[in-house]
């Protein structure tokens, strides 16, 4: 699906890595070249042209070594190129809620806790994560929980106190070789 939107806003050149044998069928004509494999195993081969953008949609997270994946790939732009990910936030209320309050850090088949998951970044690891690949962030923004009036008075406290609490995933764009904006 997400293959598909970026080709309707008007992606030119589209490749993938897909770990799911399965969904390979589901790539053919939308992707101009795919690999099968996981992202940190397969060789990706771009020929000649670098790549104008990464894109790492929810799956840092998944990773044994998100930090070298991002270096590997980022290694892939071409000069001003950017990465995008999608990463969920450990420093989030309710599953700090969950961890201190009841005790309980239980997974789930998805969200925050989801069982794939094996790496967990705050808003200061994802801003190492990327300053270690050379990479300058542009574009940090979050994905908020959505509590009930009377949930977001009771938690008004906490939340202004720690404001990334109410944050359930972040959205990042970092780009290659450009140097910060004041």
């Amino acid at each position: 699906g997400l293959g598909r939107s970026l080709r309707e806003r008007g992606v030119e050149r589209l490749y993938g890595v897909e770990v799911n044998p399965e969904a390979a069928a589901h790539l053919e004509g939308t992707y101009d070249r795919f690999w099968i494999g996981n992202v940190e195993e397969v060789t990706v081969d771009t020929g000649p042209s670098p790549l104008d953008c990464v894109l790492f949609a929810d799956v840092l997270e998944h990773l044994v070594d998100p930090w070298r994946a991002v270096e590997r790939y980022s290694g892939l732009l071409a000069p001003g190129g950017c990465v995008v990910a999608s990463i969920p936030n450990v420093r989030n209320l309710a599953l700090l809620y969950n961890l201190l309050v009841r005790g309980r850090w239980s997974y789930a088949s998805s969200g925050l806790l989801d069982r794939g998951h094996l790496r967990f970044f705050t808003r200061r690891e994802i801003v190492e994560l990327f300053a270690g690949a050379g990479l300058t962030i542009e574009v940090l923004e979050a994905n908020r929980d959505a509590y009930s009036p009377l949930r977001r008075i009771a938690t008004a406290i906490p939340r202004a106190l720690v404001p990334d609490l109410e944050i359930c995933q972040f959205l990042v764009r970092a780009r290659k070789g450009r140097a910060p904006r004041p």
